[in-house]
């Protein structure tokens, strides 16, 4: 028994000893890879980025032939590397040293691999390879059974550009999964003015959620030449529609639909009359004015809101508007009016001019605060009342404010 015991013990110290040697011996491997890979890259990139910006055709011709096995690996990483920091003549010889390299065969095969990581990151790499052949297979890897595979292949497409990918990617804006879809929408985004004919094009083919991304696209990317679609999208049957595109209408800031955005706040549904109102205040619309006063009066807080923004976005015609709501019929209205002030620091301007010479300016000032105070909005009067620096606004405060509040 005490032998079989000493031989099992024996035979776990080798298993053991045999795992720690592999493991060192695994890692001094992988290090000294490492140092001679680093080596290499010191010799070999000078030579890389002359070709790059130099005009030899052939980036064989700079590396004297083929490079070795181990040197195709270096050349690679030396190529993705700089490819993603260089524009233009330089980026386009670095693009074509990967094809002419075989990079890209390499990548478009890696497509088709049964391992989802190895496809994902060949999809990672033909976007930065920067290769037209592989806008078709990149196309196909949207419909593959991975995610992250999907979104590299929808991102690697947003690189590669053009309206031929942008018409390929616009159908990944019907993934079922929200942050997916989002994803795709940034990608879009960021490809600029190219992808515009593609999502509106695509529009009545897609999910109501992808309509939607492509409602915010539009509203991002501010192409004046969409004025007139979305238009007719803020007429939608569809609640979500009609308010995507009053906000992507705003963001635009075409001076001509103001009309239009204006009937939208008499739109029934809450959420298109709150984006209406904001659109408005985006694009600085003095003349909706009283349309937006009226706005402080809905039913919903989020209009009032959005309108009340509105108009002090809008300047000193809108926070002139605010003061006379303060002392309209509506309690919200009001309400709603004294906050947007009070935000906007004329609340505080205010009460300076408590202590002015002018007499008429005491007199708009102390009848602005009565108004205030009727609203019943009489935070900020009261710390400005505990607070204010001059001694004559804070007993002209205390006057004003009602027993229980002081």
């Amino acid at each position: 028994m005490q032998q079989i015991l000493v031989w099992a013990i024996l035979s776990i110290s080798s298993v053991f000893m045999a795992l720690t040697i592999a493991i060192v011996a695994n890692k001094a491997w992988r290090e000294t890879r490492a140092a001679g890979r680093a080596r290499r890259r010191r010799e070999l990139e000078p030579t890389i980025l002359g070709w790059a910006h130099g005009d030899e055709k052939t980036i064989r011709a700079a590396l004297e032939g083929d490079p070795s096995p181990p040197d195709r690996v270096v050349v690679e990483q030396i190529l993705l590397d700089h490819i993603q920091r260089v524009r233009g003549i330089e980026r386009e010889r670095m693009a074509k040293a990967m094809e002419q390299l075989g990079f890209v065969d390499v990548y478009l095969e890696g497509l088709e691999s049964r391992r989802w990581w190895r496809r994902a990151e060949s999809a990672e790499k033909l976007g930065l390879a920067g290769s037209k052949r592989a806008i078709q297979p990149l196309s196909s890897a949207l419909d593959d059974e991975m995610p992250e595979v999907r979104l590299r292949a929808a991102k690697a497409l947003g690189q590669l550009g053009g309206v031929a990918s942008a018409r390929k990617l616009v159908r990944a804006l019907n993934e079922p999964n929200r942050w997916s879809t989002i994803r795709v929408a940034d990608i879009l985004i960021g490809m600029g003015h190219e992808s515009i004919h593609a999502v509106i094009e695509a529009f009545d083919e897609l999910s109501h959620d992808g309509q939607l991304a492509v409602l915010d696209i539009v509203g991002r990317v501010r192409p004046l030449s969409a004025t007139e679609w979305l238009l007719s999208k803020a007429s939608n049957d569809s609640t979500d529609i009609r308010a995507r595109a009053c906000h992507a209408l705003g963001s635009i800031g075409d001076p001509h639909v103001t009309p239009q955005l204006v009937s939208a706040l008499d739109d029934p549904k809450w959420p298109v009359r709150a984006m209406a109102a904001k659109a408005l205040g985006r694009m600085l619309m003095v003349e909706a004015v009283p349309e937006l006063a009226e706005a402080l009066r809905d039913k919903q807080w989020w209009v009032r809101h959005n309108a009340a923004r509105a108009l002090r976005t809008i300047g000193p015609r809108g926070l002139e508007a605010l003061e006379e709501m303060v002392a309209d019929r509506d309690a919200f209205a009001r309400e709603q009016a004294v906050l947007m002030l009070e935000e906007a620091g004329r609340v505080d301007e205010r009460a300076i001019e408590l202590a002015e010479e002018d007499t008429a300016a005491r007199e708009a000032a102390r009848t602005f605060f009565e108004r205030v105070v009727a609203a019943g909005v009489t935070g900020r009067i009261r710390v400005l009342a505990r607070e204010h620096p001059v001694d004559s606004v804070r007993r002209e405060l205390l006057t004003l404010l009602p027993r229980e509040a002081v």
